[in-house]
């Protein structure tokens, strides 16, 4: 079990519980006996992530609730599986005004339509940006044209996918090790190789991540704008994800590759399907954490990812509350 950032990450099989108004972890053997057990102070908590078999009890998942902690799911292959959020009188107060004010936008095609292209713009941007900060040309003038001349949800997302297709390509000039990790086409659930592998596992935990920054805000994290919510239960986190995806995501997979941290031996075959290791799920989580907690000055503020994230919802809410303009995030904009 490893804590960083208020987020803790159970690695080992065990059982969650509540004990004395605190939550304790004991981890199992192969037998399932209890062969040792760390408390999680309860004022210590923002999120747990579940990585792998853990017995817990409905008593000790309301205990969780009263005090605003998210239970994130993983599969043992690292696929994201699902959240228990709270939703008590303790959570953010969320204001019914903002929730009308989301829903007219949804139901407003312009008002739709807008904040879809300016996510997508931010996805755009900050992707190219990866290749053209690393000496590879990448030119992302054709997709923003084709973009702007988008005129519903469906063409928006065929640019957003062309671009992916083409996005993905450079990756190839940016990874070292072509052995190992030679990107040849997207392939999700289960992923086909080892680079899909890594690309599903970040995707997910940044969707998670931005899930937890809008459980902080007013938004009502059902209702996106460039992701349909009809088809789940979840979907403004997905839009949000994909401004930050190509930011945080991706240079971390150039960075772990390309420093050897995470190698093909961070990789295993169980059931005849891919998984990582736990000492490379501690590597990437210790670097996830980090550079979330990683300080960038935007004006006068000195803000943690975590916080720009937030940020960026709240501009999102002021969009739709005030109608005011909406600008996504751009990692090569002046701070």
């Amino acid at each position: 079990m490893q804590k960083r950032d208020r987020s803790h990450f159970i690695l080992s099989n065990g059982r969650l519980r509540r004990q004395d108004n605190n939550i304790y972890f004991d981890k199992y053997d192969e037998d399932n006996n209890v062969i040792a057990t760390k408390i999680l102070p309860i004022r210590a908590i923002d999120e747990i992530y579940i990585l792998a078999k853990v017995d817990i009890d409905s008593y000790s998942i309301a205990f969780m609730a009263d005090n605003n902690i998210l239970l994130h799911f993983f599969s043992p292959f690292g696929s994201f599986r699902g959240n228990l959020y709270p939703n008590t009188p303790n959570s953010v107060n969320k204001s019914g005004f903002v929730l009308l004010q989301q829903l007219r936008a949804f139901d407003d095609d312009k008002h739709r339509l807008y904040l879809a292209k300016q996510i997508t713009v931010g996805h755009i941007k900050n992707g190219a940006y990866n290749g053209t900060k690393r000496g590879v040309e990448f030119n992302d003038s054709i997709y923003l044209k084709a973009l702007d001349k988008a005129n519903s949800i469906s063409e928006i997302m065929a640019v957003e996918g062309s671009f992916k297709k083409e996005y993905y390509k450079v990756w190839n000039s940016i990874i070292q090790n072509q052995r190992s990790f030679k990107f040849t086409i997207r392939t999700k659930r289960p992923p086909a190789d080892k680079i899909n592998a890594l690309i599903s596992y970040m995707n997910s935990r940044m969707y998670n991540v931005v899930l937890s920054e809008i459980y902080k805000t007013e938004l009502e994290p059902r209702i996106g704008f460039l992701h349909e919510p009809n088809y789940r239960s979840l979907s403004l986190h997905l839009d949000i994800a994909e401004i930050f995806k190509p930011i945080i995501a991706d240079n971390m997979i150039f960075t772990l590759l390309n420093r050897k941290q995470i190698t093909a031996k961070s990789f295993k075959v169980d059931a005849g399907r891919l998984r990582f290791t736990n000492d490379a799920i501690k590597i990437i989580e210790g670097t996830m954490i980090n550079k979330l907690t990683e300080q960038i000055t935007i004006g006068k503020q000195k803000l943690t990812w975590r916080q720009v994230i937030r940020r960026e919802v709240n501009h999102i809410k002021r969009n739709i509350c005030e109608y005011s303009e909406y600008e996504p995030f751009l990692q090569n904009r002046p701070k």
